[in-house]
């Protein structure tokens, strides 16, 4: 059955009341599928771009939701994803498995109307266990495109066990010895280390004291934090907070903050969005340590899966994530005919 589109290209459309709905029909999803992300990220870096949110109906029920945007760079005019590449882990339609393909489907018929002007859509950071890259890749070959699939990325997941002493078995040899010695180090160097999570009422000290500590990292890390992604950080905080999404916490030795991470609870998933250390405490390993920390906590809680989301960080593995990876698929315009 062919779906009805519907385009539209007003920010109210993040106001859609069926959005929420479609979201909590899919069981893979995640925080940067919600209209709250996706709002946040507009408002703050949409200036230039062009909006687009395609909505996909079955008998009146919608069944799919396909944010974009389009970017002129150069004389070419680029389709993505709403989100952005560097600051949403996850890109991608919305909807349920059951209607992954068709909604994809839609898409790429879409893409063939005209209705709006494109030359290239680059859609990345697509996990390959949601099937979307797939789906695109069989769609434009169906539709006569030319294609390109690459994997550009992978995340990092850990499917959490019942117990944490089954966590810590199921680790490698090396790896468990290794966390559990940083951790009795911790223990004898700093007694007084504590872990804490930010509240509403710390809320507003404690993104003072994450983003201070990020730029105080070396290398590209230290300089990720300009003022324009410190307030996407703390508009996403504020937004997510009251709703129960937001994780921000630390690990302090005598009441100093020493490591802290930024992070997404959604859905019996934690997803670990960003992290920080106090260079002068390197020693002691106090990122990982507070990870380690956090990953006990959600096996306690019963969540089921702890996300490390994008990037190849030596810890994830050692801590026992296991790599997904991330494809970008990049569908041409078909080039006219001059001879037609």
């Amino acid at each position: 059955m062919t779906l009805d589109l519907t385009l539209d290209c007003d920010e109210r459309c993040f106001e859609l009341p069926q959005w929420k709905e479609v979201l909590a029909r899919d069981p893979d999803r995640h925080i940067f599928a919600t209209p709250e992300w996706n709002r946040i990220w507009w408002e703050e870096f949409g200036e230039g771009k062009d909006l687009f949110l395609l909505t996909m109906k079955r008998d009146g029920d919608l069944v799919g939701i396909v944010p974009l945007y389009r970017k002129h760079e150069g004389d070419k005019k680029l389709l993505r994803f709403l989100g952005g590449i560097d600051l949403t882990d996850y890109l991608g339609p919305i909807s349920a498995i059951e209607d992954r393909r068709e909604v994809v489907e839609g898409l790429v018929s879409w893409l063939g109307t005209g209705e709006v002007e494109w030359d290239e859509f680059d859609a990345h950071n697509m996990p390959v266990p949601f099937g979307f890259g797939e789906f695109l890749v069989e769609g434009a070959d169906r539709h006569g495109y030319r294609f390109e699939m690459e994997q550009e990325e992978t995340s990092a997941i850990l499917l959490l066990p019942e117990t944490f002493d089954g966590y810590l078995e199921a680790l490698e040899p090396k790896e468990r010895r290794e966390l559990k010695r940083k951790n009795r180090r911790m223990t004898r160097e700093a007694p007084d280390a504590r872990f804490r999570t930010a509240t509403e009422e710390t809320l507003e000290t404690d993104l003072k004291y994450f983003v201070e500590m990020h730029r105080g990292a070396e290398g590209h890390k230290g300089h990720f934090m300009k003022p324009e992604i410190a307030t996407f950080f703390e508009r996403v905080a504020r937004s997510l907070m009251p709703l129960g999404w937001l994780r921000l916490d630390f690990l302090e030795v005598a009441d100093r903050p020493v490591a802290s991470t930024f992070s997404f609870e959604l859905g019996g998933r934690f997803y670990l969005y960003n992290s920080a250390y106090e260079p002068d405490f390197a020693r002691l390993s106090p990122g990982v340590v507070l990870v380690s920390r956090l990953i006990e906590e959600c096996i306690e809680r019963g969540l089921t899966t702890f996300d490390f989301l994008r990037g190849q960080e030596r810890y994830k593995y050692q801590l026992g994530a296991q790599a997904v990876p991330l494809n970008n698929v990049r569908i041409f315009k078909k080039q006219e005919d001059p001879a037609a």
